[in-house]
């Protein structure tokens, strides 16, 4: 029922997309795997309902009204089967807005914040800004590719005195991993033994695959939990432009001192035309486009998946559980990062997010809302470069990990 299949236009819209793709690529006319957002548009009745108030022509200030937490209640109930109290929600300007908010209210300059790894690097951005320090906690891999939490070292990260913060993103960037119920009820005892708080990231969390769900942390955690659960319409309906997040905190005590430090952070209304936005999106209309995306999202990443097995055996897809990620291990290449994204970009002509971003070599991360067609385009320019570089490794004797770093 939807097109998935057409390119937005990104030139000449001031996107950062376009300034981080390099003018190898883009004046190509290369669709890039850079950044977590769409390259197709996104739900018609999330557009409808945006350009029905811009014809209104009212853009004054906005406040969440019973309407706006109606559609909350209703869409996290619908989707994520969480049943929430209207006056557990909390509108910020972002999830990172709520993570800078949490670090400001929970921790003193100096302090550590928990952060697993791999990870999103905007975590420790907050961190730095703010005068923390970053605390990371590595992720176990096994050899299938297999991401858990490794719950001795965040016990014993979180027994430090000065380590007063954990933020769990979950599903996880960039691995696509969802943590469990299992997994956050034994986050949610620790953080009660250690009195360390729990900041969710749950914005990719409208995102599953193969019938999997993310249980909402704040509903593991409880009333009494020291739990921040952040949701959004970013990720799940391609609005990383606009600054908005609904924060859910159960905690009475914790959600007064975080409404008091979100207003001190200089919270004011919400943009009117993500109040439109809501609007449209959190609707039976909404809901059936997101399982149709979803669908289409899962389906790239498993033809990425065949496609390696098939052609690029050097190279590993770790098919997501959630988000519209796709971790890409090209280890097996033999390359240190420099060497790999000048391979990548300047013989394949092939860009997407650097592992060391989210503090991993040899990996890199790929956007899957991408048109299947264009995902064939660039996955055969990469298997074309592989193939030249076998071809001529071989005419002069040399593996092929030894022909690619001869091309530096």
């Amino acid at each position: 029922m939807y097109d998935f299949e057409t390119l937005v236009r990104r030139s000449g819209v001031g996107n950062l997309k376009s300034i981080l793709t390099p003018d190898s690529i883009s004046d190509l006319g290369i669709t890039s795997f850079i950044g977590a957002e769409f390259e197709f548009k996104t739900a018609p009745c999330l557009i409808e309902s945006v350009i029905e108030a811009a014809k209104n022509g009212l853009f004054a200030f906005t406040i969440p009204d019973s309407m706006y937490l109606d559609q909350v209640e209703w869409w996290l109930k619908t989707v994520r089967g969480y049943d929430v109290d209207r006056s557990w929600i909390v509108p910020t300007h972002g999830t990172i807005f709520s993570v800078a908010t949490s670090i400001r209210l929970l921790t003193e300059p100096g302090e550590g914040v928990i952060i697993p790894v791999p990870g999103y690097n905007r975590y420790e951005q907050a961190a730095n800004r703010l005068g923390r320090v970053p605390v990371f906690s590595e992720l176990r891999v096994d050899d299938g590719g297999n991401y858990t939490l490794d719950f001795d070292d965040i016990e014993q990260k979180m027994s430090k005195k000065k380590n007063k913060l954990f933020i769990l993103c979950n599903p996880n960037n960039p691995t696509g991993n969802i943590w469990g119920e299992e997994d956050q009820k034994t986050l949610a005892l620790l953080s009660e033994r250690y009195k360390v708080p729990v900041f969710s990231d749950e914005i990719f969390s409208e995102i599953c695959f193969e019938g999997r769900t993310v249980i909402p942390y704040t509903r593991i955690a409880g009333r009494g939990g020291l739990a921040i659960t952040s949701t959004s319409l970013g990720k799940t309906f391609g609005l990383t432009g606009v600054n908005h997040a609904n924060v859910i905190i159960e905690n009475d005590d914790l959600r007064r001192d975080f409404l008091k430090q979100r207003d001190s952070d200089h919270f004011g209304s919400i943009d009117p035309m993500f109040y439109a936005a809501l609007r449209g999106a959190y609707t039976p209309e909404g809901v059936d486009w997101l399982k149709q995306m979803s669908d289409y999202v899962w389906k790239n990443a498993l033809y990425i998946e065949q496609y390696c097995k098939n052609r690029l055996p050097e190279i590993r897809p770790v098919l997501p559980q959630g988000t519209y990620v796709l971790w890409m291990d090209f280890r097996g290449l033999g390359l240190n990062q420099e060497e790999l994204e000048r391979f990548l970009i300047e013989k394949a002509h092939f860009a997407a997010d650097s592992g060391l971003e989210y503090y991993a070599e040899g990996f890199m991360r790929l956007n899957l809302t991408l048109p299947r067609k264009c995902i064939t385009e660039s996955f055969d320019r990469l298997s074309e470069a592989l193939l030249h570089l076998r071809n001529k490794a071989s005419s002069v004797g040399m593996s092929s990990s030894e022909g690619l770093t001869s091309l530096r």
